[in-house]
């Protein structure tokens, strides 16, 4: 009996850190809201509200099992109350907020595996410019007289393979509904 009882105790007291838990994104999203409401849209689009937003609440749903998402809800925390500030004014408030906000998205996207749109057609087509500009160049090598048009196809070559690799790394992540 006294071992139900602790249990049921135990569980009840799990059960209401989790809805408090729940309930501090709901209150941050909810006070951010309230704080920038009169801001413009395109000040919210610049600053990157919403994906903030979804930040926090994806450091609450990780903080359990993540020591760093533990003390990134401090800084939330604080940052939240000086938001309006610094969306509004240059200064250490916008220096603060863009700094948590990059260190955030960094952490989300190495740590829990969350990207932005497109990140991976972006970066593999980088390494294909550069793939295909040295395939570009030994094909310039095997045919000399026609230099601009071997180094073009090189070019070419190696942007459309890393673009359709890169697409389909990015369909991956959308199907797994893990972007930023």
């Amino acid at each position: 009996m006294a071992e139900r009882f602790f249990m049921h105790a135990a569980f009840g007291t799990f059960a209401a850190n989790y809805r408090s838990m729940e309930k501090w994104a709901e209150k941050l999203t909810l006070e951010i809201d309230q704080k920038l409401e009169k801001s413009r849209v395109q000040d919210l689009r610049f600053f990157r509200i919403d994906e903030f937003k979804r930040n926090v609440e994806r450091v609450e749903k990780f903080s359990s099992s993540c020591a760093d998402c533990k003390r990134f809800k401090t800084e939330i925390s604080e940052s939240v109350q000086n938001i309006n500030e610094a969306i509004k004014t240059p200064g250490r408030e916008r220096r603060g907020y863009d700094r948590l906000i990059n260190r955030l998205s960094k952490h989300i996207r190495k740590e829990h595996g969350f990207y932005p749109p497109f990140y991976f057609s972006y970066v593999y087509a980088l390494f294909g410019i550069i793939g295909g500009a040295l395939l570009g160049y030994l094909l310039v090598l095997v045919k000399p007289e026609l230099r601009i048009e071997m180094f073009s196809i090189g070019i070419s070559v190696g942007l459309i393979i890393s673009y359709i690799l890169g697409s389909t790394k990015d369909k991956k992540i959308r199907l797994q509904k893990k972007l930023m």
